[in-house]
């Protein structure tokens, strides 16, 4: 590698997120002086990925810790899009940052994917708090409990740089991410081109017959285009707020439509049923959580000008669950 290029090493580079940043630097205008470095578990993709579009892979997964340690070390910025609450990949990913530092003097960066799910509560959909994060109130952050969803992760990216001063470390916090990826990396078949949320229930209402909801669904999330994630910067990316009843309803009217459910209500879920769907009881009440948030920095500090709003999202939304009706058929053979 030459003097001039910059050595990025990325993860989750074939999922949504991963690899919509993944395709933004490979359209960059800069491109050419990045060396990208991806740990690919599936070896058809890596193949791709070498051949198509000019990006070094190493066969493996988050698993492999020494790989994790070793990629992190050869490079000047590693961006993890995969593993926030795991604390093994991050502790691993930091050993090769100080490593790297300590062998070379280079301050290497990383760049940390958590979420604003670290500023959930426990609603059940009953009610909206008046409670807005802001990341420009930086006490109240810090104020969060350490064991929040996601915060553990969080307190030792902080740490890296903080206190012990071995990397330059930057932490985004998508909120709900929307929209269906696209590009020639999800062409190629090597990205995943959705969400986890509206897939979620899709699956869950093709499967009840209705779309359901806990308590009154009122809870607020904070929303973002992937496509502006991947062009985001640092703590909170959010551009629009819904309550999850909106949501819902659109989903359902979409479903109606395609004659996939029996009704355009909102049917509400008796109680521990919401579990038996929606992976499991803790993924269940995660959905029906405030979070509401004021991305600010971004939009401050490095010019983020997000392009998709709230009402995009909603208007977008049935055209997506019909190819999510499309490929949930082709598993059952419908």
């Amino acid at each position: 590698m030459s003097s001039s290029q910059v050595s990025i090493f990325l993860t989750g580079a074939t999922g949504y997120i991963g690899g919509s940043i993944l395709k933004r630097l490979l359209s960059h205008p800069n491109h050419k002086n990045f060396e990208i470095t991806a740990l690919v578990r599936n070896a058809d993709k890596a193949k791709v990925l070498e051949t198509q579009f000019g990006v070094k892979t190493v066969l493996g997964s988050l698993e492999d810790s020494d790989k994790l340690t070793a990629l992190a070390e050869s490079a000047h910025i590693t961006i993890n899009t995969a593993g926030c609450d795991d604390l093994v990949v991050i502790e691993a990913i930091l050993r090769g940052l100080k490593q790297r530092r300590k062998k070379t003097g280079d301050i290497p960066h990383y760049i940390h994917t958590s979420g604003t799910g670290e500023f959930t509560d426990n609603a059940r959909g009953e009610y909206a708090s008046e409670t807005v994060y802001s990341d420009l109130d930086i006490p109240t952050i810090e104020a969060l409990p350490p064991n929040a969803l996601h915060r553990p992760g969080d307190l030792l990216v902080v740490a890296a740089d903080a206190e012990e001063n071995y990397a330059r470390t930057h932490i985004v916090m998508p909120s709900q991410v929307w929209g269906v990826a696209t590009g020639p990396l999800v062409d190629a078949g090597i990205a995943n081109p959705h969400t986890i949320v509206v897939p979620l229930f899709v699956r869950a209402a093709l499967k009840r017959g209705s779309i359901g909801v806990m308590g009154q669904g009122v809870t607020r999330w904070t929303n973002v285009h992937v496509d502006d994630v991947a062009d985001g910067g640092l703590l909170i990316l959010d551009n629009g707020e819904l309550e999850m009843r909106e949501i819902l309803q659109a989903i359902a009217d979409a479903l109606f439509a395609l004659g996939r459910v029996s009704t355009r209500e909102l049917v509400p879920y008796a109680p521990g049923e919401a579990g038996q769907y929606l992976i499991n009881e803790f993924i269940a009440e995660l959905m029906f959580t405030n979070a509401r948030t004021k991305g600010e920095r971004a939009r401050r500090e490095l010019g983020w000008a997000p392009r998709y709003t709230s009402q995009d999202f909603l208007e977008r939304l049935p055209e997506e669950i019909k190819v999510l009706v499309k490929k949930e058929d082709g598993k059952t053979g419908v």
